[in-house]
């Protein structure tokens, strides 16, 4: 497994974790997540309120969950800041052509709400194919917010969420 943190020359600051072999844990996405949000009140005096900041480890936990769990590898997590440090884009990519789709909400059923919560919480969430695998993005805004995403599959809008 391989980490890395920089700035960006336009200060979007990023983290980046990238496995071939053993995936990396939820705890360890999370720390990602927590080392981002630091470095941002850090480096920008930006401090996120802790409801933004679970958030942010719940899209982080959602993602790379069903990625390790769906695709046996390789992958890789990224997280930066962006639209000037009012969000936090998480992607997440891996080695299954397989795209999520979204499931009716249903609260009788038992697993399966992963891409809820996420579209929930996201302000937009874009699947790309990617070298014979997928990469999810999400965005968070840093601020609460009432807008539900939009679901994109390969730049195209399969229906609105929520």
């Amino acid at each position: 497994m391989k980490q890395a943190d920089e700035q960006g020359p336009d200060h979007t600051l990023r983290r980046h974790l990238a496995w071939s072999g053993s995936p990396p844990t939820a705890a360890q996405g999370r720390a990602e997540a927590d080392a981002l949000l630091s470095a941002l009140h850090r480096t920008h005096r930006i401090t996120v309120p802790p409801g933004v900041a679970g958030d942010v480890r719940l899209v982080v936990t959602e993602l790379l969950t069903n990625a390790v769990r769906h695709a046996p590898g390789p992958g890789h997590l990224r997280l930066r800041t962006a639209e000037r440090n009012r969000v936090v884009r998480i992607t997440v990519r891996d080695s299954s052509p397989a795209v999520p789709r979204p499931q009716p909400a249903d609260p009788r059923r038992i697993g399966g709400h992963g891409l809820e919560i996420v579209e929930a919480i996201s302000s937009h969430l874009v699947v790309r194919h990617a070298g014979g695998g997928k990469e999810i993005t999400a965005d968070v805004p840093l601020r609460q917010a009432s807008a539900s995403a939009r679901y994109y599959i390969d730049g195209a809008p399969d229906h609105p969420l929520g």
